[in-house]
């Protein structure tokens, strides 16, 4: 909810999502101030474990209204894409905005705006703003770091994937990576030839999305379609044809699944034997599976890697510590004398006071917003980038015009009992069938078409974005990429 006249605004954190919020409020005569606790910008790409990059094509993952060079790689790695974002920030004209090496501490409300308190080395300061911007991402700070009986007494190192910024520090250990996400397998794959002993350590398998479906076909292709977009479980407000299809229709896409279980399974080759029998065979359906927190795309060899051997694959949890080895569920033990948790970062805003928690209806699952932005009970607070998507750059992106629409009276919102209750289905249907997890309010993931979508749509922009005498059907089975939407935003 905005309310009152916006003249300045803060925005929390100076990555994707914050550099597109200051530009499009920019835009708009708002006067930026960006806050972000590190020393330079880029939010998670401003530093990251050894060999860190986009695990997606650039086409994808790049700025609608800012291209990345021709020159560079096609999967973007991690400081190249934090020097794009330096000169995306130059070419617009907002690095006068940060405020960087300074963390927001606390925040409260004040008259119809909010007060902050920052801190950077030079000390503490209170700052008024008409409206503040959340664009911290998904997660916080702090390491998800598993509390494992018997820790303190390992003679070992125990590291989190971020404390990994050369590989060198696993040269010549034996090493247990505990995990099954990108900086799990990232890791584990660096360490081959470096480590005396790779062990990669999971309690679950998930789908992997290859760079290349059976090895000739960009996954987006596969992937990221209107046609496969209406095969996933309906959106919370689906259209006529998709009702009809998951209802007297549904053996369609109950078999193109299947289908392409079938063709990860053969190609992915996850019938590969590893620790005591097991394999890497999700349990879960992919189409359910897919909105797991943990998303693989793994890097070409990966798979090979366990086939070899060059990687040891347990699939259990992990029971305890002992001074010199790691004992698994499964009873096996492995004698480490270094082990690496993969395991991500954990959700929350530290800043925010519990009254604005509750007020906003925080649960277990993460923060539920109209739009994925906004919230009646919050006015003149915003979010930006919590959405979780396979195009989250573009997604930011089109959230920041949305936003500022907003602010510029372009968009009129809802009544606040209508967006309480656009808010309440979008919960009913998230935790009615997602899997859960601490992030549940914000996935997208393959829904991304259908909310992009309602914000053009809200924008009064035409959502169908193909263009030529053959746009019907290139709607329905060309995938949307970053330049699609270069006018929009």
């Amino acid at each position: 909810m905005i309310q009152g006249e916006i003249k300045n605004a803060v925005i929390i954190g100076a990555g994707i999502s914050g550099l597109t919020t200051a530009k499009n409020l920019s835009r708009i005569g708002i006067s930026c101030t960006i806050y972000d606790r590190n020393p330079k910008l880029g939010g998670v790409w401003a530093d990251g474990y050894h060999g860190f990059g986009v695990q997606i094509p650039k086409d994808l993952y790049e700025f609608p209204d800012f291209p990345l060079p021709e020159n560079v790689s096609h999967y973007t790695p991690g400081p190249e894409f934090q020097k794009y974002m330096e000169d995306y920030c130059d070419h617009f004209g907002i690095r006068d905005c940060l405020q960087l090496g300074t963390r927001v501490t606390a925040l409260r409300r004040s008259g119809d705006g909010w007060a902050l308190e920052v801190e950077n080395e030079r000390g503490t300061n209170n700052v008024q703003a008409d409206l503040v911007v959340i664009a911290t991402g998904l997660y916080s700070e702090t390491p998800q770091m598993p509390e494992i009986e018997g820790q303190d007494r390992f003679l070992g190192e125990v590291l989190h994937s971020s404390q990994v910024k050369d590989i060198e520090v696993l040269r010549g250990r034996r090493v247990a990576v505990v995990g099954y996400g990108k900086s799990a397998c990232d890791i584990a794959g660096a360490a081959i030839g470096v480590a005396d002993e790779v062990h990669l350590v999971f309690r679950s398998a998930h789908w992997p999305v290859p760079r290349k479906l059976l090895g000739l076909l960009p996954f987006k292709w596969g992937m990221l379609t209107r046609l496969v977009a209406a095969m996933i479980p309906p959106y919370v407000r689906p259209t006529p044809i998709v009702r009809f299809l998951h209802t007297a229709g549904y053996p369609l896409p109950w078999i193109f699944w299947r289908v392409v279980e079938l063709l990860l399974r053969t190609q992915q080759k996850l019938g590969t034997k590893i620790a005591n029998g097991n394999n890497l065979v999700p349990e879960h359906p992919i189409e359910f599976d897919a909105y797991s927190e943990v998303t693989m795309v793994p890097r070409p060899g990966f798979i090979d890697s366990i086939r070899s051997g060059e990687i040891s694959a347990h699939r259990s949890g992990l029971q305890r510590f002992t001074e010199k080895k790691l004992i698994l569920e499964d009873g096996d033990t492995l004698p480490v004398d270094c082990v690496v948790f993969g395991t991500g970062w954990k959700t929350g805003f530290d800043f925010l006071p519990q009254d604005l928690r509750t007020a906003m209806g925080e649960e277990p699952d993460g923060i539920y917003l109209y739009r994925h932005i906004l919230h009646p009970d919050t006015p003149n607070l915003a979010f930006v980038g919590r959405a979780s998507s396979f195009m989250s750059v573009t997604t930011f992106a089109l959230q920041a015009r949305w936003l500022s629409e907003v602010v510029a009276g372009n968009i009129a919102l809802p009544k606040e009992e209508d967006m309480r209750a656009s808010i309440d289905a979008l919960k009913r249907w998230k935790q009615s069938w997602m899997p859960e997890g601490a992030a549940r309010s914000a996935t997208l993931l393959l829904h991304m078409a259908h909310y992009h979508d309602e914000l053009l749509l809200d924008m009064g922009s035409e959502p169908l974005r193909k263009e030529g005498f053959l746009a019907p059907v290139k709607e329905l089975l060309v995938p949307y990429q970053a330049s699609d939407f270069q006018d929009v935003v």
